[in-house]
């Protein structure tokens, strides 16, 4: 007898979401449902069904959220948001009228993010919407998504040796292959828990001019210096590969959007300081809106418009 697989951690606790939220629009006065992440400082819908106002990947600050309020300590169900003391004063209130949100959490006891419904009406009676039921399927989300980060752990650390273990010849960071399957595994952890992933792309200036003036040693050295400026600024959550030629790419977890610009600049630094030019662009993912692929296309668009301002400038300067 064949044993069976063991599902995928990250495709379970999507599956479950979005059958809560289908139930949830079928079954309260609320139209609009949304499983949320909180990280950075913003709240992102991950799970959303078919909305107009929750829509998948939207992105707002935490500050301006309902759902702050709520875990904070204010009603989790709002009849008429335009008329309630502790959510009038929000941008969206004079849009949004019902509000229903409960805290998920996650497996380390943090706030995972929400789950939470709007409306454009207003409802009777917060009575409308039974609040225990919402209770009650937040709690099951987030022990679903405890057992789901218990299965993806032991999948992740292999995936991630495996894919730490396809290095480059020449620099020693992490290949085009290995680069592949970090990929995925971030795909997979955007799509079911917007994780906060970012993209950057960084090209080294004249390795091309020096390959033709000194010779291919010269340039092999220029990559080899380049690889270890770049892993030496790399933290915790960063993964640097030599993703082509003189092309390097970095996957970095966990850093706010807002952060993004001071976080990758410290890679630009250390290139700098050992007196490499180099180009660079970055981007964020979102949820359900830009995965990895299409943030590094995002990241190669900006870098290269990078290159181009640089080159412009320094034509000027020799004219």
């Amino acid at each position: 007898m064949s044993t069976p697989e063991i599902e995928d951690g990250a495709d379970t606790f999507s599956r479950s979401a979005e059958r809560v939220i289908a139930y949830l629009k079928s079954h309260t006065p609320i139209p609009e449902w949304s499983v949320s992440r909180v990280a950075g400082g913003e709240q992102v819908h991950v799970h959303t069904g078919d909305n107009e106002m929750l829509t998948l990947g939207r992105r707002v600050p935490w500050d301006d959220t309902f759902c702050i309020r709520m875990s904070n300590g204010a009603d989790r169900v709002v009849a008429d948001a335009s008329r309630h003391p502790d959510y009038r004063d929000l941008p969206d209130a004079g849009v949004v009228r019902a509000y229903a949100g409960i805290p998920i959490t996650d497996d380390d006891g943090r706030t995972f993010g929400t789950l939470c419904g709007v409306g454009t009406q207003p409802l009777s009676t917060p009575d409308d919407v039974d609040t225990d039921l919402i209770a009650l399927m937040a709690d099951l989300l987030s022990s679903q998504l405890h057992l789901a980060r218990v299965a993806d752990r032991a999948r992740r650390s292999a995936d991630l040796a495996s894919a730490l273990a396809q290095t480059d010849a020449l620099t020693g960071l992490v290949n085009r292959r290995g680069w592949d399957l970090l990929v995925d595994d971030a795909d997979r952890r955007i799509s079911a828990y917007g994780d906060p992933v970012a993209i950057a792309v960084i090209d080294l200036d004249g390795l091309k001019s020096l390959n033709d003036q000194q010779g291919h040693d010269a340039g092999d050295e220029l990559l080899r210096r380049a690889g270890s400026a770049l892993a030496a600024a790399a933290g915790p959550s960063d993964r640097v590969a030599r993703y082509g030629g003189d092309e390097f790419a970095i996957l970095s977890n966990n850093v706010a959007v807002k952060n993004l610009s001071a976080h990758f600049a410290t890679f630009a630094d250390a290139l700098a300081e050992q007196g490499i030019a180099a180009s660079i662009g970055y981007a964020p993912t979102a949820a359900g809106v830009v995965d990895v692929a299409a943030a590094f296309a995002q990241a190669d668009a900006d870098m290269y418009a990078t290159k181009q301002t640089r080159r412009s400038i320094d034509r000027g300067a020799t004219a």
